[in-house]
């Protein structure tokens, strides 16, 4: 039971952790609020390691994914007949004050986390807990961008779910 509750604070300073550098990624490409590709970024931050070796695994060089986002969001542009230019004007905005705040998008993520099965009472959250999360959905920023890199979900995820397995085993 203590284990638990050890494990239970670590996933909450990891999430916290996330956040934090979710924000930091989306204020920086000049948006108030983190959806998924900014938590995405964040968990190649985690010091685990291990989005970013999940990543090897599957043979796509993790430093891609911020260039692989941002045509995303020209493309997205683009598809509505406007200029993927003005992407190029984003200036980074200030951190949010208040209360914290991400796109609705993130809600169905954060609710996977928690409800992710663990192996042992003492597994952490991981930022390849977070990677196979992302990739399990078929839709948005995140999802078009792991298959603009050649990548499907059900590869991220099996490859996320290798590094994690051989995370417990150390």
């Amino acid at each position: 039971m203590l284990q638990q509750i050890k494990r239970k604070l670590d996933d909450m300073r990891t999430i916290r952790t996330l956040a934090e550098a979710a924000e930091r990624h989306a204020n920086a490409a000049g948006e108030r609020e983190p959806g998924p590709e900014h938590f995405l970024l964040a968990a190649f931050d985690l010091p685990d390691g291990l989005a970013q070796r999940a990543f090897v695994r599957l043979g796509v060089d993790p430093g891609s994914i911020r260039a692989a986002i941002a045509a995303q969001h020209g493309a997205a542009l683009a598809h509505t007949g406007t200029d993927p230019a003005l992407l190029a004007d984003d200036a980074p905005v200030p951190p949010a004050t208040g209360v914290y705040r991400a796109k609705g998008s993130m809600q169905g993520v954060m609710q996977q986390l928690a409800a992710w099965p663990r192996a042992t009472p003492a597994e952490p959250l991981t930022g390849a807990h977070v990677l196979a999360v992302i990739a399990s959905s078929a839709h948005g920023t995140a999802a078009r961008t792991l298959r603009a890199l050649g990548l499907d979900g059900e590869r991220v995820t099996a490859a996320a779910r290798a590094e994690i397995a051989g995370y417990r085993a150390v």
